[in-house]
């Protein structure tokens, strides 16, 4: 009998603290229904991995084999979320599998201790908590001692202070411009491993969007007040980053795309990690299917090749079942 695990993407909308009382990289972000990575994982012989997709994912099969310690196992990889693209592809992939092989040999491994197994969670708590329970996250970042390095205990993984489900009218439309990557997990570390301070007014600024505006909205499902926030933070986080991505965003296409969506209609617009993912929210599916449209005839125009989508938050975290 096999197990089939199912998680999905998730946007990282940006950190609302960098290092501040040696705590670093608060950050906030949402689980999406779509894109979804579902592996299927029985006991077999000798390891194997079959990846019915495009997406490379032996670097990580074998990782999560080699952490584990678990050789006899088969994994079909039936979907994947594509990587480097700004959708927290690696910590799902890597969670999906070791969930699935945990719950096949009964290892009786907690979502977090497999996460500090596979040293998930260096950077930001949000791809676990999206894993565990889906939704809006906020995390509280991680204690450090000037550098950022890989979790050694459980309380290294960035806890969540702050999980509520979205409303079901809330869409996020999700471009994804073709032919761009984001910054992998190697060159991320220049831009990651040493934060240093905000001024206080920028500092400040990012504490009231949170406490004042985005949590609030969430609570109150006032979509307006949360896309303005969360915009407002993403120009303050991409211009912290602009050194190491080159501009605000990741590139001119996504600053094009940003720029389109809030014109188009889009309550709030901003880019997921290093990109090139960009989203746009909007309230209601026939709106978000208007927005879609003007954004697509401007990236014709300005020769964006791009895929898109058009998903709700997931509220829910991974799905297991014997398939």
């Amino acid at each position: 009998m096999a197990l089939c695990v199912e998680s999905s993407a998730r946007l990282h909308l940006g950190f609302y603290n960098f290092y501040e009382d040696g705590i670093a990289y608060g950050g906030l972000g949402v689980a999406i229904e779509s894109p979804i990575v579902r592996i299927k994982v029985n006991k077999c012989e000798d390891f194997k991995l079959v990846a019915l997709g495009d997406v490379y994912l032996e670097d990580v099969a074998n990782a999560v084999k080699r952490k584990l310690k678990v050789e006899n196992v088969c994994i079909t990889v039936e979907k994947a979320i594509p990587r480097n693209v700004g959708l927290g592809s690696t910590t799902q992939i890597a969670l999906a599998i070791a969930y699935g092989i945990t719950k096949l040999f009964n290892l009786n491994y907690s979502i977090r201790e497999l996460a500090l197994i596979l040293k998930r969670g260096k950077d930001s708590g949000v791809g676990i908590a999206a894993f565990e329970n889906g939704g809006f996250i906020v995390d509280g970042g991680r204690k450090i001692n000037g550098k950022v390095e890989e979790p050694k205990t459980l309380n290294d993984i960035p806890p969540v202070i702050f999980q509520s489900p979205l409303p079901q009218n809330w869409y996020f439309i999700i471009l994804i411009p073709r032919g761009i990557k984001g910054l992998d997990e190697l060159r991320e570390r220049y831009a990651m491993d040493y934060p240093r301070s905000l001024p206080r007014d920028l500092q400040y600024e990012l504490y009231k969007l949170l406490l004042l505006h985005i949590i609030p909205s969430v609570i109150r499902g006032d979509i307006k007040t949360f896309g303005m926030a969360v915009t407002k933070l993403q120009m303050i986080v991409g211009t912290y980053f602009s050194k190491y991505q080159g501009g605000v965003y990741c590139c001119r296409e996504v600053e094009e795309l940003v720029k389109t969506l809030l014109e188009a209609g889009a309550y709030g617009a901003g880019q997921s990690s290093w990109g090139p993912t960009t989203y746009g929210i909007v309230e209601e599916l026939e709106k978000a299917y208007v927005v879609l449209k003007k954004v697509l005839e401007r990236a014709y125009k300005l020769n964006i090749d791009l895929e898109y989508l058009i998903v709700k938050a997931r509220n829910r975290g991974v799905q297991i079942e014997y398939c």
